[in-house]
C-alpha cells in the first residue's frame, strides 16, 4: 500500500487540523452538514441491512451492518465532510503542536457538532420518515436501537463513545496516511471497527 510513515500521517494531521481550525463561514457549516447527512446515511444503510435479518444469524448481521455503515465514513473521507470525531483528533493535534489556540479547537467542536446534527437530522426526517426506509418491518429495529442508546447508563455510554471515537479518528489517520485514493478507501473500511465495536452502532 502507498503510504507514508506516522511521523508524516501527524504532519499531515496537524497540517488538517490547521485547515479545520480555519474553516471559512461558509464552508463549515456546508461540510458540516455534509459530514452529519453521510454518516447518517451509513447508519440508515445499517437499519436496512440489519432490520430484516434472522435473530439467529446472531453477530454475524452486527458484521453485516457494520460492513455497510462504513460507507458513511468513506463518503466523508473520499467525497469530503467535517465529522465532529475527525475534528476531535485533528485539531487536538494542531492545538498541542501550537499551532492552533483553544478557542478556535472549542469553536470548530461546537460548531462541527451542530451542523452534523443538522445533517443527521435531515437525513433522518427525509430519507428516514418521509420516504419511508425507517418505517413499516425496519421501525421495529430503529426504535430499539434508539432505546438502546437512551437506556444506556452514562457510564457504559460514556466508555462506548470513547472506544467508537477512538476507532474512527484511528480511520481518519491512516486515511491521512495513504496516497492516493485505492489506499484511501481501503483504510476507509477500518471505520467498520467502530461499529463493530459497539453492538448496537456508534
Amino acid at each position: 500500500m502507498n503510504c507514508y510513515n506516522p511521523k508524516q500521517i501527524a504532519d499531515i494531521a496537524i497540517q488538517q487540523g490547521i485547515e479545520k481550525a480555519n474553516l471559512s463561514k461558509l464552508s463549515l457549516p456546508i461540510l458540516g452538514f455534509l459530514g452529519g447527512a453521510f454518516i447518517t446515511l451509513g447508519y440508515l444503510a445499517y437499519i436496512r441491512i440489519t432490520g430484516p435479518a434472522p435473530h439467529k444469524w446472531g453477530s454475524f448481521v452486527t458484521f453485516l451492518g457494520a460492513a455497510v455503515f462504513s460507507m458513511g465514513l468513506i463518503l466523508i473521507l473520499l467525497g469530503g465532510g467535517e465529522l465532529l470525531t475527525g475534528n476531535m483528533m485533528a485539531v487536538s493535534i494542531a492545538y498541542f503542536a501550537k499551532k492552533v489556540n483553544f478557542t478556535q479547537l472549542i469553536t470548530n467542536w461546537i460548531s462541527i457538532a451542530l451542523f452534523n446534527l443538522l445533517g443527521a437530522m435531515f437525513v433522518a426526517y427525509f430519507f428516514g420518515h418521509f420516504t419511508g426506509l425507517t418505517e413499516g418491518a425496519f421501525l421495529e429495529k430503529t426504535v430499539s436501537a434508539a432505546q438502546a442508546k437512551v437506556n444506556d447508563p452514562f457510564m457504559v455510554a460514556f466508555v462506548s463513545g470513547i472506544g467508537c471515537n477512538w476507532l474512527v479518528a484511528m480511520a481518519v489517520w491512516l486515511c491521512y496516511g495513504a496516497k492516493d485514493f485505492i489506499s484511501r478507501h481501503l483504510v476507509s473500511d477500518y471505520g467498520l471497527c467502530f461499529d463493530w465495536f459497539s453492538a448496537r452502532g456508534c
